[in-house]
């Protein structure tokens, strides 16, 4: 099992949309991956499938306090729903508060668990202005992983904002992908040269496609610009799983302005 968090920076938005769409294009030989709402803002997958917050990550949380990551049976599998198309999730519910302590759990227990050949692809929601100053469990949860996957759109202030937080996301000492989210005015050449960053793809917004990426009735997001586009991008992120992470080249200066 490899776990993947997607994060993104101010200005940017769609991680919750991009994790279910990689989640349901994943490589094949990879097996079906379960999606994780780590959001310390909230989940939204629940509300936006009608779905109970119960089982989800409050209850696997509870499950790790009681019983540690070693204890009786599946202990992701038995805490997830499956949404129509297929997709299983481990839902959150929808309050920062109640987030707080199932998150400080997961961000522990959740890269130690074993679970066979199925990946978690995790929603880490915004980066939190506090973990500038500390190591928040969301930082924590992604150190552990060894990679994290930066969502952000090709816009200059979204850009800004990702390049005042690189030397924190550095530090951690992670492999870092970036996916762009929508249309700007930076190429993914651009950014990926004038940020030092690896750029594995770009997400249009389908406003179409994402409402139904959870695979409602007689829809066929398959079919959609936006599965088209995510295909590549879990080919990257599952070609750097396929080899051992190694710790990132220490980048040159950026420039003032970015791009």
């Amino acid at each position: 099992m490899d776990i993947v968090p997607l994060i993104a920076a101010k200005g940017s938005v769609g991680v919750t949309t991009a994790a279910l769409t990689l989640a349901a294009v994943w490589p094949e030989g990879r097996g079906a991956p379960v999606v994780v709402e780590c959001d310390p803002g909230g989940g939204d997958v629940a509300a936006r499938f009608g779905l109970e917050v119960i089982p989800g990550v409050v209850s696997l949380a509870a499950e790790l306090e009681r019983f540690g990551p070693a204890g009786p049976g599946d202990q992701v599998g038995g805490h997830t729903q499956e949404l129509p198309g297929g997709l299983r999730v481990l839902v959150a519910p929808t309050s920062p508060e109640e987030m707080r302590l199932p998150l400080e759990r997961l961000a522990e227990d959740l890269p130690r668990l074993a679970l066979g050949e199925v990946d978690l692809i995790v929603d880490c929601g915004r980066l939190e202005a506090s973990a500038m100053r500390q190591r928040t469990a969301v930082l924590r949860l992604i150190q552990r992983c060894g990679l994290m996957v930066v969502v952000v759109r090709p816009e200059l202030a979204a850009l800004q904002h990702l390049n005042v937080w690189l030397p924190t996301l550095r530090s951690l000492d992670v492999a870092i992908l970036a996916l762009l989210s929508g249309r700007g005015p930076y190429s993914p050449e651009e950014i990926a040269q004038t940020m030092d960053l690896r750029v594995i793809g770009a997400l249009p917004h389908d406003r179409a496609a994402a409402d139904v990426v959870g695979g409602a009735s007689g829809s066929r997001p398959d079919r959609s610009a936006l599965f088209r586009a995510a295909r590549p991008a879990g080919a990257a992120i599952a070609a750097v799983l396929g080899r051992s992470l190694s710790a990132p080249v220490a980048p040159p200066p950026l420039a003032a302005a970015v791009p």
